[in-house]
């Protein structure tokens, strides 16, 4: 391990039986932390946190930071990495490289989390440098695999949610797991939850109760695909949310039958936000002129991208109606399907009738721009 640097030692001993405080200035102790890592590593002094205020210096303590503000370099963490990562958990500073800080480190990178993304992680959940790591970080990497089935697909649902790692496994994720299969839910589709939306079984477990009650009483079955999907959506938001959300459909004329219907054919149509449910329903009833029944048979419309797919496809498909390439009836599909399918069947077949199909679709040419065909 490096010298402490002489210039704080110096800094140290010139200033070790000062103790002026007043209420403007800091004690000696903090003053001498932050003009240390100041140094170190660039941090900012205008607003240093309490905590950080708190932390003693001298030179045991002095190298013991070097130390740690070294090990986290020799990973990869680059000074402004290290800034954040203080100012969230100063107590970091004092935990011990060979005993603590090089053992979580060592499991992380074995579990995948190497490179930059080591860095990445421990930074969205400091918490986990200071979790046992055999009495919570293995632990909870075990039952995360347990239901993922392999390193790599619990490796990704972690960056999905690096609190998966430091959360209660056994008294909130596995008993949220245990409600699931109890009303049928098959393990492969908890597995795909999780590794979908990780905080989902991270809910309170009388709130994922009360979750699982509302979505079986909208007449989604536990043992189909569709019931994790519905799950997830009333799981991310609460009772006030929810009737906004259906406030908005009969708004636009739908029954509480009809919005139900499309919550069902696809339950993330009442995930996206209301401003963006009246855009859509703006486009599909007025620009694209679609009936009510139609807009509910294809609850995808709401999970689209206005600018990025719905207009750019509905340029595309008026140029072809009028060259008469398409039917009217696949309108609404063709405004959903697959990107791959939609660019390979309707842009590209039709680039020798339509050369500029491709720059109407992306935007660089408009149908009404186009010459009478």
């Amino acid at each position: 391990m490096s010298k402490i640097s002489s210039t704080f030692l110096l800094y140290f001993i010139q200033n070790r039986f000062i103790n002026t405080v007043s209420g403007s200035t800091l004690p000696l102790a903090s003053v001498s932390t932050i003009e240390f890592l100041e140094n170190s590593c660039g941090l900012a002094t205008d607003s240093p946190s309490s905590a950080l205020r708190k932390l003693q210096f001298d030179e045991k303590s002095a190298r013991k930071y070097e130390a740690v503000l070294g090990f986290l370099k020799s990973y990869g963490f680059e000074n402004s990495q290290i800034v954040k990562l203080i100012a969230k958990r100063p107590s970091i500073l004092q935990s011990r490289v060979s005993s603590n800080l090089k053992p979580k480190f060592e499991f992380l990178e074995e579990i995948g989390f190497f490179g930059p993304l080591l860095p990445k992680v421990i930074l969205s959940n400091p918490a986990i440098l200071q979790r046992g790591l055999d009495s919570q970080l293995k632990p909870s990497f075990c039952f995360i695999k347990e239901m993922l089935e392999s390193d790599e697909q619990a490796n990704f649902a972690i960056r999905r949610s690096s609190w998966l790692l430091t959360f209660d496994f056994k008294g909130v994720m596995q008993s949220n797991v245990n409600v699931l299969l109890g009303e049928g839910v098959p393990s492969r589709n908890i597995s795909k939850l999780i590794a979908q939306q990780p905080r989902t079984i991270m809910q309170k477990v009388d709130r994922m109760v009360c979750a699982v009650k509302k979505v079986k009483e909208l007449g989604i079955e536990p043992q189909t695909r569709m019931f994790v999907r519905a799950l997830r959506v009333v799981l991310s938001m609460n009772d006030t949310t929810w009737k906004k959300k259906i406030n908005v459909f009969k708004s636009l004329g739908w029954s509480e039958k009809e919005i139900l219907t499309a919550f069902k054919r696809d339950p993330y149509c009442l995930a996206c936000s209301e401003e963006k449910m009246r855009a859509v329903a703006d486009f599909c009833f007025n620009a694209a002129k679609l009936d009510p029944e139609t807009v509910i048979s294809h609850p995808t419309f709401f999970m689209s991208g206005l600018d990025k797919r719905l207009r750019p496809r509905f340029k595309v498909v008026e140029v072809l109606k009028v060259k008469k390439l398409i039917e009217n009836r696949k309108i609404a599909r063709l405004l959903v399907v697959g990107e791959r399918i939609f660019v390979k069947n309707y842009v590209l077949k039709h680039l020798d009738e339509v050369p500029d199909l491709m720059d109407i679709y992306r935007g660089n040419a408009t149908a009404e721009a186009r010459p009478a065909l």
